[in-house]
């Protein structure tokens, strides 16, 4: 019974960290409930289904959780566009768009880390973007990872580094 409750708390957290997107819970009696699970205490799930009617599981009745994710995102479809969408997060000082080039592991502490930062730091970094070039040399995909060579110019400084990347839930996603 353990196992179990780790198990499903893990699932409760892999589900709350999702975008939008509805699960199917099936029953121990076989019935099926779908619908978002939106919060989890003292063994129960909370889940409100797609009329708005909010329905408490308790764990011992559950057979099994399945997770559907949203269709991913054209964005996102290779390193390539990730990247662009980053460098354009840069630029605009998109914090919640920036956050969301990376993998979700990474989510959490870059959100942690951006949040606290304050107006002046933040145009700080902004200025510190402004006039600097970045390139795309190369790519290569490796599976579920993908590895970019990038070059950064400004004025004379050029340096090029990797730019590492994973395949998650049909999205390139950027890894520190």
């Amino acid at each position: 019974m353990q196992l179990r409750f780790t198990l499903t708390a893990a699932a409760v957290l892999f589900a709350l960290a999702q975008p939008a997107r509805a699960e199917v819970i099936q029953l121990i009696d076989n019935t099926q409930v779908s619908g978002k699970i939106v919060h989890f205490y003292d063994g129960t799930f909370a889940v409100e289904t797609s009329d708005g009617q909010k329905v408490e599981l308790p764990t011992a009745k559950i057979k099994t959780i399945t997770f559907k994710l949203p269709p991913a995102r054209a964005e996102f479809s290779t390193p390539e566009k990730t990247f662009a969408r980053y460098k354009d997060a840069l630029v605009k000082n998109d914090i919640n768009k920036l956050i969301d080039c990376y993998a979700l592991m990474y989510q959490g502490v870059m959100a942690a880390e951006l949040g606290h930062t304050t107006d002046e730091q933040r145009k700080k970094m902004q200025s510190e973007i402004a006039g600097t070039k970045l390139e795309i040399k190369s790519s290569k995909i490796a599976g579920s990872n993908a590895t970019l060579k990038v070059q950064r110019a400004k004025g004379d400084e050029v340096e090029t580094a990797d730019v590492r990347m994973v395949l998650e839930n049909g999205e390139w996603k950027l890894t520190p």
